[in-house]
């Protein structure tokens, strides 16, 4: 063992040693890229040198030019290049100072090059002048003498002195430059072998301890395969996320269109006059279907868990009933479903849809214990758990509760098995049978709602699973029995309808102006912050959340600031949006959910306008 320990600090020592080496190298290419931008720098440096140099001449020569041509053709037209090679010179020597001016020996001659530029245009505007005076004999006179072409010449002289010198400076730089990189091409490649040669020796000793570490890997087996099971249930967790996004996109657009069929539905049904009996026999059992459609999307998505909980005021009888159907179709015809319901159920205070959704849960358990085939026993009854069995039980709080258990014919579980039914991941169905969430779902959800679950299992009998929903209150129950309509008593308030939906929000807006609001309508956050500018009356603002461009949200906190007594109702049919986080509906936020009835409506119409606002 103290063997294995030394070999590893050397190993350890080496590796360092190698990875040093490999930051020298990297260092030593960062500063040979370096290097070669300031070359580059330089090249390019003496390259405007040049050309300004080159310019420079340029510049003297055309004015010269200039100057030939009005005293030979006596053509005011050539005075145009003279005067533009006058003014382009001051620029010209300007920029060529300040090039070189980190050189002294290109300033120096600059410098004598700048008297001999002045006596040259001296000598070429006294001519011109000349010739602009008539007097023509006596500017050709000065052209013969010669003066004019020697400075043309000294100056001629200069500039390429000083451009042979910015040559033989950039060569200089270039050869430096080059043995430069040459010197750290030469190290970094040294550098590169030296670590090499420290990774073999790394990888040598590696193969020797190969045969220790091989050992210690038998007595890891078990970990990894503990590991391996984990991440198959991790990517369990991803299938269940990606099908719970599916479930809510195709929700948000089937809560749309179940918005659109329920609405108008119900305004037909209120407008069809008592004669109407047959046709609102078929209209009502029209709403009833669409609004069990509705029920059905709520259910997969709490399936899901995408919905946030709202718990309510709840018949359990009225909800296993109306799960019977579905339960029915679930479980196939070879299971015999029975139910024994209580009368004077008290209700309970719960997420209805999450409740559905234990409820199926539970059901499709007892139908794989039974194999398909076999008797289910729904049961309701009231019960109290008392201060003993809270004691005995963590979490657990006396009081009055409504039990809902769950009886199959299965084939049981053993203690064991008992013990850890509702752990998350476990199961004991076949690989890809099941997740093992399906309990532990039901668990949290009854414990969110301060409930409890208990378990009863016999090997070759079968299972029952009970649910403690606690009793709603007083208020809780009153809350549910105020079902009047409640239509707006002030006209005058107004009411903005922002919807993406054409239909839906024709739908809206009739729903409403039917209860007496004054309804305007827009199409977008933009079309809405228009409509808000041009009536400044508005009362409250009810919106759709999801839209393209901004969303519900976004609308609101844009308006905020300017109409701060501005009442906000959300709209929504799908849970994951811009006023849900972590399962939770945000604080101080007024929603209701595609698709909603017109009592619905009109009930949080009232409650928006009945509170402070928000």
């Amino acid at each position: 063992m103290e063997r294995l320990k030394k070999q590893q600090r050397r190993a350890e020592w080496q590796i360092r040693v190698g990875f040093l080496l490999l930051l020298i190298a990297c260092g030593l290419v960062t500063f040979a890229t370096i290097s070669s931008e300031h070359a580059d720098k330089w090249v390019n440096h003496t390259q405007q040198v040049r050309q300004a140099i080159i310019q420079l001449y340029s510049d003297v020569r055309d004015a010269e030019s200039g100057q030939r041509g009005v005293l030979l053709t006596h053509d005011p037209r050539y005075l145009h290049p003279y005067e533009l090679a006058r003014q382009d010179l001051a620029a010209t020597e300007s920029l060529l100072a300040s090039l070189v001016a980190d050189n002294p020996s290109q300033a120096a001659l600059l410098a004598k090059l700048r008297p001999l530029i002045d006596q040259k245009m001296g000598e070429l505007e006294h001519t011109v002048q000349m010739q602009t005076d008539r007097d023509d004999g006596s500017a050709l006179g000065v052209v013969k003498t010669g003066v004019g072409l020697e400075l043309m010449e000294d100056i001629q002289a200069l500039t390429r002195q000083m451009d042979r010198n910015e040559a033989a400076l950039l060569e200089q730089r270039l050869d430096a430059s080059h043995r430069t990189r040459a010197l750290l091409l030469a190290a970094t490649l040294f550098a590169v072998l030296i670590a090499a040669g420290v990774a073999y020796r790394v990888h040598r000793e590696g193969a020797s301890r190969q045969r220790a570490i091989f050992e210690k890997n038998l007595a890891l087996q078990d970990q990894i395969q503990q590991r391996e099971a984990v991440e198959m249930r991790l990517r369990q967790v991803q299938k269940m996320e990606a099908l719970g996004q599916l479930t809510g996109g195709i929700a948000h657009d089937f809560n749309n269109m179940l918005a659109i069929i329920v609405g108008n539905l119900e305004m037909s049904l209120r407008h069809l006059g008592k004669t109407d009996e047959r046709l609102k026999d078929l209209v009502s059992r029209a709403l009833t279907a669409a609004m069990r459609g509705a029920d059905l999307t709520k259910s997969l998505l709490a399936f899901s868990r995408m919905q946030p909980l709202r718990p309510k005021s709840v018949d359990v009888n009225d909800c296993v009933r109306s799960m019977l159907m579905i339960l029915q179709r679930t479980l196939g015809e070879d299971i015999q479903i029975e139910t024994t319901l209580t009368a004077g159920l008290w209700r309970v205070f719960i997420d209805r849809p999450q409740l559905e959704s234990a409820l199926l849960n539970l059901a499709v358990n007892s139908r794989d214990a039974m194999n398909g085939k076999g008797r289910l026993v729904i049961e309701t009854s009231n019960t109290y758990l008392d201060q003993m069995f809270a004691n005995t039980h963590v979490e657990v709080t006396p009081g009055q509760y409504v039990m809902l258990a769950v009886t199959d014919t299965g084939s049981g579980m053993p203690p064991d098995v008992v013990r850890r039914a509702f752990d998350p991941f476990f199961t004991t169905k076949e690989a890809g049978q099941g997740t093992g969430l399906g309990l532990s779902q039901v668990h949290g959800f009854i414990k969110q709602s301060k409930g409890h679950v208990q378990l009863y299992s016999e090997v070759g009998i079968g299972t029952t699973v009970k649910l403690y929903l606690p009793r709603s209150s007083a208020q809780q129950d009153a809350e549910v029995f105020a079902e009047t309509m409640v239509f707006a008593l002030n006209t005058s308030k107004k009411i903005l309808v922002v919807e993406d939906d054409p239909e839906v929000r024709h739908f809206v807006v009739a729903c409403v102006n039917e209860l007496g609001y004054a309804a305007l309508d827009a199409e977008s956050a933009d079309a809405a912050q228009q409509k808000l500018a041009s009536h400044p009356d508005i009362a409250l603002l009810l919106t759709d959340v999801v839209m393209p461009g901004k969303n519900g949200r976004q609308l609101v906190e844009a308006v905020r600031p300017f109409y701060p007594k501005l009442r906000v109702l959300y709209m929504t049919g799908y849970p994951r949006d811009a006023i849900v986080h972590n399962g939770i509906l945000d604080r101080d936020v007024r929603v209701i959910s595609k698709p909603f009835s017109m009592q619905e409506l009109a009930r949080e119409l009232k409650s928006a306008f009945a509170a402070e606002t928000v």
